[in-house]
């Protein structure tokens, strides 16, 4: 902490709030009133200062619960619960923060106001200019006492901490703190730490439903940081891929020679893949083999027997030389008759041998060649 702002607002309604101007661990300005930034020659607070708002001490309750026999998280849970629990008012109109005490042996500490009131603080806040980091109860400004109570000046308002309990100086009834021994704070060691506060608050209240809200920011730096690197990641990935297309476009022409001059071993005159295949393809067709000598056929088949719904195949194969071979089955010959007369319509040479089965259906086998 280079810096720091310490507002100490008022008990009495209309009074004017007490701050003190921190820099590097000390006091270098004080006040009264909200007019901090003309009394420090300030248009604004600087960013990295450090905001700590006291609010009066009647009107935050500290309570210490113990639980040594419970995980340190679920004491400090039990101990909020307890604080809310004992509230003259419903739960649902307090607000408690716990500390952060790890140690299950020792007390929890909980703070304990109305969350109008801290949404007052906040909103007077606000008005003023300022985002506290920091929420403090006045009376932990005071030192720590195993017996008795020390008592100081806090905001205008005389302040007592016990072991176990603070109060204002208007609630210290002989029947709260009988004859107890009372040790008077004096402001420097108040002040001291106060200052202390900024860097380790004994707890604070900015948590839960309160806590200061982070704002990200980046600084021009940063940002054209992160698009440099932003910019040579994509131009990476882009290389990579430019890369491997490179690599594929490479292997395809390699693949392609060697087709061709594999496919020049059967059609010497071809000058690219395209004429090699159409020519290949011509000379399988003239030997009645080839892909499109037994899909040809086979497709003219089946066309016409989704012509005639009454005749099935009942087997088809193919001959080394491409003619297909079927056997067509049917309770009329008529049927596949039909079956026939669309084939040779389509241009297919056909044979047929007709027979019957067992059964007296009428079976005829033929071939079939483009």
């Amino acid at each position: 902490m280079s810096e720091g702002l310490i507002v100490t607002l008022p008990e009495a309604e209309g009074a004017d709030p007490l701050w003190m101007r921190v820099a590097n661990g000390t006091m270098v300005q004080t006040g009264a009133g909200a007019n901090w930034l003309a009394a420090c020659g300030l248009t604004a607070l600087p960013e990295d200062m450090q905001v700590m708002l006291v609010p009066p001490a009647a009107l935050v309750t500290l309570h210490w619960r113990d639980y040594p026999e419970l995980p340190v998280r679920q004491g400090r849970a039990a101990a909020r619960l307890a604080a809310l629990a004992e509230g003259i008012v419903p739960a649902d109109q307090l607000f408690a923060a716990a500390d952060e005490n790890d140690d299950p042996a020792r007390p929890h500490l909980v703070a304990v106001a109305s969350r109008a009131d801290m949404q007052h603080w906040l909103l007077w806040a606000q008005h003023h200019g300022l985002d506290p980091d920091l929420i403090v109860p006045a009376p932990l400004l005071l030192p720590e006492m195993d017996e008795g109570f020390h008592r100081g000046i806090i905001g205008g308002t005389r302040v007592l901490r016990g072991p176990d309990m603070a109060l204002t100086g208007e609630l210290a009834l002989p029947e709260l703190i009988g004859d107890a021994l009372l040790r008077d704070v004096p402001a420097e060691t108040i002040h001291a730490r106060a200052i202390a506060a900024l860097d380790n608050p004994p707890i604070d209240m900015r948590q839960g439903d309160f806590a200061k809200r982070v704002r990200r920011s980046f600084d021009q730096r940063t940002l054209r940081r992160i698009a440099l690197w932003s910019g040579l990641v994509l131009l990476l990935s882009l290389l990579i891929a430019l890369t491997g297309l490179v690599k594929q476009h490479v292997e395809a022409g390699r693949l392609d020679a060697d087709s061709l001059a594999r496919a020049r071993e059967v059609v010497p005159g071809a000058s690219d893949l395209i004429q090699a295949e159409a020519e290949m393809d011509r000379q399988l067709a003239v030997r009645g083999a080839g892909g499109y000598a037994f899909t040809a056929p086979v497709a003219g088949l089946l066309d016409a027997l989704q012509g005639v719904p009454g005749v099935s195949l009942t087997a088809m194969s193919r001959d080394p030389d491409g003619m297909v071979r079927a056997t067509l089955a049917a309770a009329r010959p008529e049927d596949i008759d039909r079956v026939l007369l669309a084939l040779q319509a389509a241009g297919f040479a056909i044979t047929q041998t007709p027979s019957q089965d067992s059964s007296g259906r009428t079976l005829t086998d033929i071939t079939v060649r483009s």
